[in-house]
Protein backbone atom coordinates (compact mmCIF):
# COMPACT_ATOMS: atom_id res chain seq x y z
CA UNK A 1 0.00 0.00 0.00
CA UNK A 2 1.03 3.59 -0.94
CA UNK A 3 1.54 6.26 1.69
CA UNK A 4 0.37 9.94 0.83
CA UNK A 5 2.73 12.16 -1.35
CA UNK A 6 3.43 14.54 1.58
CA UNK A 7 4.68 11.66 3.79
CA UNK A 8 6.85 10.73 0.98
CA UNK A 9 8.28 14.25 0.63
CA UNK A 10 9.01 14.20 3.90
CA UNK A 11 11.05 11.01 3.89
CA UNK A 12 13.06 12.48 0.86
CA UNK A 13 13.79 15.47 2.85
CA UNK A 14 14.92 13.73 5.37
CA UNK A 15 17.15 10.82 3.75
CA UNK A 16 18.71 14.35 1.62
CA UNK A 17 19.59 15.37 5.27
CA UNK A 18 21.46 12.15 6.01
CA UNK A 19 23.14 12.19 2.77
CA UNK A 20 24.25 15.95 3.46
CA UNK A 21 25.72 15.24 6.81
CA UNK A 22 27.68 11.97 5.33
CA UNK A 23 29.51 13.38 2.15
CA UNK A 24 26.58 13.37 -0.09
CA UNK A 25 25.98 9.47 0.56
CA UNK A 26 23.19 6.78 2.01
CA UNK A 27 23.15 3.15 2.43
CA UNK A 28 20.45 0.83 2.79
CA UNK A 29 20.29 1.47 6.83
CA UNK A 30 19.53 5.14 6.17
CA UNK A 31 16.61 4.27 3.69
CA UNK A 32 15.21 2.00 6.27
CA UNK A 33 16.03 4.82 9.09
CA UNK A 34 13.79 7.64 7.27
CA UNK A 35 10.97 5.05 7.01
CA UNK A 36 10.90 4.72 2.99
CA UNK A 37 9.84 1.22 1.89
CA UNK A 38 11.55 -1.33 -0.65
CA UNK A 39 9.17 -0.21 -3.14
CA UNK A 40 9.62 3.56 -3.33
CA UNK A 41 13.23 3.30 -2.60
CA UNK A 42 13.72 1.07 -5.70
CA UNK A 43 11.45 3.43 -7.61
CA UNK A 44 13.74 6.54 -7.07
CA UNK A 45 16.73 4.14 -8.14
CA UNK A 46 14.94 3.56 -11.11
CA UNK A 47 14.11 6.50 -12.31
CA UNK A 48 17.79 7.76 -11.72
CA UNK A 49 16.83 9.79 -8.39
CA UNK A 50 19.57 8.34 -6.51
CA UNK A 51 22.91 6.81 -8.12
CA UNK A 52 24.52 3.63 -7.21
CA UNK A 53 28.51 4.36 -6.45
CA UNK A 54 29.49 1.22 -4.93
CA UNK A 55 27.58 -1.76 -3.57
CA UNK A 56 25.22 -0.19 -1.10
CA UNK A 57 25.75 3.31 -1.62
CA UNK A 58 24.16 5.91 -3.64
CA UNK A 59 24.01 9.50 -4.20
CA UNK A 60 21.57 11.94 -4.99
CA UNK A 61 21.81 13.05 -8.86
CA UNK A 62 22.52 16.33 -8.15
CA UNK A 63 25.58 15.41 -6.29
CA UNK A 64 28.59 15.45 -8.45
CA UNK A 65 30.38 12.60 -7.91
CA UNK A 66 34.19 13.47 -6.62
CA UNK A 67 37.17 12.04 -5.43
CA UNK A 68 35.70 12.40 -1.97
CA UNK A 69 32.57 11.21 -2.71
CA UNK A 70 33.36 7.77 -3.73
CA UNK A 71 35.79 7.57 -0.86
CA UNK A 72 32.73 8.12 1.47
CA UNK A 73 30.74 5.21 -0.74
CA UNK A 74 33.34 2.81 -0.85
CA UNK A 75 34.05 3.19 3.28
CA UNK A 76 30.37 2.86 3.49
CA UNK A 77 30.28 0.08 1.31
CA UNK A 78 32.84 -2.02 3.11
CA UNK A 79 32.81 -0.89 6.42
CA UNK A 80 34.39 0.43 9.86
CA UNK A 81 37.27 -2.02 9.05
CA UNK A 82 38.49 -0.84 6.09
CA UNK A 83 40.76 2.31 5.82
CA UNK A 84 41.64 4.28 2.78
CA UNK A 85 45.16 3.40 1.96
CA UNK A 86 48.18 3.73 -0.70
CA UNK A 87 48.28 6.23 -2.76
CA UNK A 88 44.46 7.34 -2.32
CA UNK A 89 45.55 7.86 1.30
CA UNK A 90 48.08 10.03 0.35
CA UNK A 91 45.93 12.30 -1.54
CA UNK A 92 43.26 12.61 1.01
CA UNK A 93 45.95 13.78 3.38
CA UNK A 94 47.58 16.18 0.93
CA UNK A 95 50.96 14.90 0.65
CA UNK A 96 52.94 16.25 -2.15
CA UNK A 97 52.71 14.62 -5.86
CA UNK A 98 49.33 12.83 -5.02
CA UNK A 99 46.18 14.59 -6.65
CA UNK A 100 42.57 13.91 -5.65
CA UNK A 101 41.75 14.34 -9.60
CA UNK A 102 44.40 11.05 -10.42
CA UNK A 103 44.15 8.66 -7.90
CA UNK A 104 41.97 5.43 -7.84
CA UNK A 105 40.26 4.94 -4.58
CA UNK A 106 41.89 2.07 -2.73
CA UNK A 107 41.14 0.24 0.56
CA UNK A 108 42.89 -2.06 2.94
CA UNK A 109 40.53 -4.37 4.90
CA UNK A 110 41.90 -7.26 7.55
CA UNK A 111 42.86 -10.79 6.08
CA UNK A 112 40.41 -13.02 4.96
CA UNK A 113 37.23 -10.63 3.93
CA UNK A 114 36.54 -10.92 0.33
CA UNK A 115 35.34 -8.42 -2.06
CA UNK A 116 35.13 -8.54 -5.57
CA UNK A 117 33.15 -5.15 -6.42
CA UNK A 118 34.27 -1.27 -5.83
CA UNK A 119 37.83 0.03 -5.68
CA UNK A 120 40.95 -1.93 -5.21
CA UNK A 121 40.97 -3.46 -1.70
CA UNK A 122 44.06 -5.39 -0.43
CA UNK A 123 44.15 -7.26 2.44
CA UNK A 124 46.85 -7.15 5.52
CA UNK A 125 47.62 -8.92 8.91
CA UNK A 126 49.73 -5.96 9.60
CA UNK A 127 47.78 -3.27 10.93
CA UNK A 128 50.20 -1.42 14.15
CA UNK A 129 48.63 0.66 17.06
CA UNK A 130 48.62 4.44 15.41
CA UNK A 131 48.34 2.73 12.01
CA UNK A 132 44.77 3.92 11.58
CA UNK A 133 43.18 7.15 11.91
CA UNK A 134 39.97 8.84 11.52
CA UNK A 135 39.77 12.03 9.04
CA UNK A 136 36.89 13.90 8.61
CA UNK A 137 34.83 11.01 9.27
CA UNK A 138 36.75 8.06 6.94
CA UNK A 139 39.23 5.85 8.64
CA UNK A 140 42.45 6.34 6.71
CA UNK A 141 46.10 4.90 6.95
CA UNK A 142 48.37 7.55 8.72
CA UNK A 143 50.73 8.99 6.92
CA UNK A 144 54.04 6.93 8.28
CA UNK A 145 51.67 3.71 7.14
CA UNK A 146 51.36 4.86 3.89
CA UNK A 147 55.01 5.49 3.45
CA UNK A 148 54.99 2.16 3.89
CA UNK A 149 52.07 0.92 2.02
CA UNK A 150 53.72 3.38 -0.95
CA UNK A 151 56.45 1.37 -1.05
CA UNK A 152 55.09 -2.20 -1.04
CA UNK A 153 52.84 -1.22 -3.37
CA UNK A 154 55.65 -0.14 -5.84
CA UNK A 155 54.79 3.06 -5.91
CA UNK A 156 58.14 5.09 -7.92
CA UNK A 157 61.07 6.18 -5.75
CA UNK A 158 60.41 9.87 -6.98
CA UNK A 159 56.43 9.56 -5.15
CA UNK A 160 58.05 8.12 -2.42
CA UNK A 161 59.72 10.88 -1.59
CA UNK A 162 57.65 13.29 -2.42
CA UNK A 163 55.39 11.67 0.47
CA UNK A 164 57.78 11.44 2.90
CA UNK A 165 59.40 14.90 2.60
CA UNK A 166 55.63 16.46 2.67
CA UNK A 167 54.54 14.17 5.34
CA UNK A 168 57.38 15.74 7.28
CA UNK A 169 56.90 19.17 6.43
CA UNK A 170 53.39 18.89 7.38
CA UNK A 171 54.08 17.42 10.56
CA UNK A 172 52.22 14.45 9.99
CA UNK A 173 55.12 12.21 10.52
CA UNK A 174 58.87 12.11 11.68
CA UNK A 175 61.95 10.69 10.64
CA UNK A 176 62.66 9.02 13.99
CA UNK A 177 58.87 7.71 13.30
CA UNK A 178 59.66 6.34 10.20
CA UNK A 179 63.05 4.80 11.02
CA UNK A 180 61.34 2.83 13.93
CA UNK A 181 58.55 1.21 11.64
CA UNK A 182 61.29 0.38 8.97
CA UNK A 183 63.23 -1.71 12.02
CA UNK A 184 59.87 -2.96 13.48
CA UNK A 185 59.00 -4.02 9.74
CA UNK A 186 61.69 -6.92 9.47
CA UNK A 187 64.25 -7.58 7.66
CA UNK A 188 65.29 -6.89 3.67
CA UNK A 189 63.11 -9.81 2.60
CA UNK A 190 59.61 -7.41 2.79
CA UNK A 191 58.73 -5.80 -0.39
CA UNK A 192 59.74 -1.68 -0.61
CA UNK A 193 61.93 -1.74 2.60
CA UNK A 194 65.20 -1.81 0.97
CA UNK A 195 63.91 1.26 -1.09
CA UNK A 196 62.56 2.91 1.62
CA UNK A 197 65.79 2.26 3.83
CA UNK A 198 67.81 3.84 0.65
CA UNK A 199 65.05 6.97 0.53
CA UNK A 200 65.54 7.98 4.32
CA UNK A 201 69.35 8.38 3.78
CA UNK A 202 68.35 11.76 2.42
CA UNK A 203 65.21 12.79 4.16
CA UNK A 204 64.47 15.12 7.25
CA UNK A 205 64.19 18.30 5.10
CA UNK A 206 60.90 19.42 3.99
CA UNK A 207 61.46 19.93 0.06
CA UNK A 208 63.11 18.12 -3.26
CA UNK A 209 65.68 21.13 -2.77
CA UNK A 210 66.64 19.77 0.46
CA UNK A 211 66.88 16.59 0.31
CA UNK A 212 69.17 17.15 -2.88
CA UNK A 213 71.54 19.00 -0.43
CA UNK A 214 71.53 16.24 2.07
CA UNK A 215 72.61 13.76 -0.72
CA UNK A 216 75.11 16.23 -1.90
CA UNK A 217 76.68 16.58 1.73
CA UNK A 218 77.13 12.50 1.61
CA UNK A 219 77.83 11.83 -1.59
CA UNK A 220 80.58 14.43 -0.81
CA UNK A 221 81.18 12.51 2.74
CA UNK A 222 80.71 15.37 4.42
CA UNK A 223 78.80 15.14 8.22
CA UNK A 224 74.92 15.06 8.15
CA UNK A 225 73.48 17.83 9.40
CA UNK A 226 70.56 18.28 11.87
CA UNK A 227 67.27 19.19 9.71
CA UNK A 228 64.78 21.66 10.62
CA UNK A 229 66.27 23.15 13.83
CA UNK A 230 63.95 25.47 15.72
CA UNK A 231 65.25 28.27 17.64
CA UNK A 232 63.46 29.93 20.83
CA UNK A 233 63.06 33.46 20.58
CA UNK A 234 62.42 35.77 23.55
CA UNK A 235 59.25 37.59 22.75
CA UNK A 236 58.58 36.21 19.43
CA UNK A 237 57.55 32.77 17.88
CA UNK A 238 60.45 29.72 16.94
CA UNK A 239 62.41 30.16 14.46
CA UNK A 240 63.63 27.49 12.83
CA UNK A 241 65.87 26.61 9.78
CA UNK A 242 66.54 23.90 7.43
CA UNK A 243 70.14 23.05 8.31
CA UNK A 244 72.71 23.61 11.42
CA UNK A 245 75.43 20.98 11.44
CA UNK A 246 76.98 19.77 15.04
CA UNK A 247 80.03 22.48 14.98
CA UNK A 248 76.81 25.34 14.47
CA UNK A 249 77.15 26.12 10.95
CA UNK A 250 73.68 27.17 9.76
CA UNK A 251 72.72 26.17 5.95
CA UNK A 252 69.31 27.49 4.35
CA UNK A 253 68.49 26.33 0.80
CA UNK A 254 65.80 28.28 -0.91
CA UNK A 255 63.97 27.03 -3.58
CA UNK A 256 61.62 29.52 -4.55
CA UNK A 257 63.46 30.75 -7.23
CA UNK A 258 63.03 34.68 -7.45
CA UNK A 259 59.21 35.10 -7.22
CA UNK A 260 58.72 34.55 -3.11
CA UNK A 261 56.02 37.07 -1.96
CA UNK A 262 56.79 40.01 0.01
CA UNK A 263 55.98 38.35 2.96
CA UNK A 264 58.20 35.81 2.44
CA UNK A 265 61.10 37.67 1.65
CA UNK A 266 60.28 39.68 5.13
CA UNK A 267 59.89 36.27 6.87
CA UNK A 268 63.67 35.26 5.64
CA UNK A 269 65.54 38.49 5.86
CA UNK A 270 64.17 38.27 9.76
CA UNK A 271 65.42 35.01 9.93
CA UNK A 272 68.55 35.90 8.57
CA UNK A 273 69.11 38.77 10.69
CA UNK A 274 68.48 37.14 14.13
CA UNK A 275 71.00 34.33 12.52
CA UNK A 276 73.75 37.75 12.07
CA UNK A 277 72.20 38.98 15.90
CA UNK A 278 73.31 35.36 17.19
CA UNK A 279 76.81 35.36 15.48
CA UNK A 280 76.22 32.28 14.20
CA UNK A 281 78.07 30.82 10.83
CA UNK A 282 75.40 30.98 7.96
CA UNK A 283 75.27 29.85 4.64
CA UNK A 284 72.57 30.38 2.14
CA UNK A 285 72.29 28.50 -1.38
CA UNK A 286 69.68 28.74 -4.26
CA UNK A 287 67.93 26.04 -6.51
CA UNK A 288 70.16 26.89 -8.94
CA UNK A 289 73.41 26.75 -6.77
CA UNK A 290 72.56 23.14 -5.56
CA UNK A 291 71.07 21.62 -8.80
CA UNK A 292 73.92 23.08 -11.74
CA UNK A 293 76.64 23.80 -9.24
CA UNK A 294 77.13 21.30 -6.35
CA UNK A 295 80.84 21.86 -6.88
CA UNK A 296 80.13 25.03 -5.34
CA UNK A 297 77.94 24.34 -2.84
CA UNK A 298 80.23 21.40 -1.21
CA UNK A 299 83.35 23.65 -1.48
CA UNK A 300 80.85 25.98 0.78
CA UNK A 301 79.90 24.04 2.89
CA UNK A 302 83.49 22.63 3.54
CA UNK A 303 85.19 26.06 4.14
CA UNK A 304 82.42 26.88 6.45
CA UNK A 305 82.61 23.71 8.29
CA UNK A 306 86.35 24.20 8.73
CA UNK A 307 86.11 27.87 9.88
CA UNK A 308 83.20 27.61 12.04
CA UNK A 309 85.56 24.69 13.49
CA UNK A 310 88.36 26.85 14.01
CA UNK A 311 86.72 29.63 15.58
CA UNK A 312 85.30 27.29 17.53
CA UNK A 313 88.31 26.08 18.72
CA UNK A 314 89.83 29.69 19.36
CA UNK A 315 86.80 30.50 21.58
CA UNK A 316 87.77 27.08 23.81
CA UNK A 317 91.17 27.82 24.08
CA UNK A 318 90.49 31.42 25.04
CA UNK A 319 88.01 30.19 27.89
CA UNK A 320 90.50 27.74 28.94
Amino acid sequence: MGVPSSAVKEVDRALLDIAARQGHVIGLDDVQRVGMTARQWQRRVRVGEWVPVASGAWRHVAAPETFHLRVRAHALSLGREAALSGAAAAAYWGLDGFSVEREEVSFTVPRGRRWHNGPHVRTTRDWRPGDLLWRDGVRVTSVTRVVLDLAAFGETPRRIESAIDSGIRLRLTSVPTLHRRLTESGGPGRRGISLLRELMLDSGGESALERRFLRLMRDAGLPRPLTQVAYRRESSRAMRVDFEFRNGLVVEVSGRLGHASDRDRQRDTRRHNALQQQRRPFLEFTTADVVEDPEYVIVTVRRGLARTGQANATVSMVST
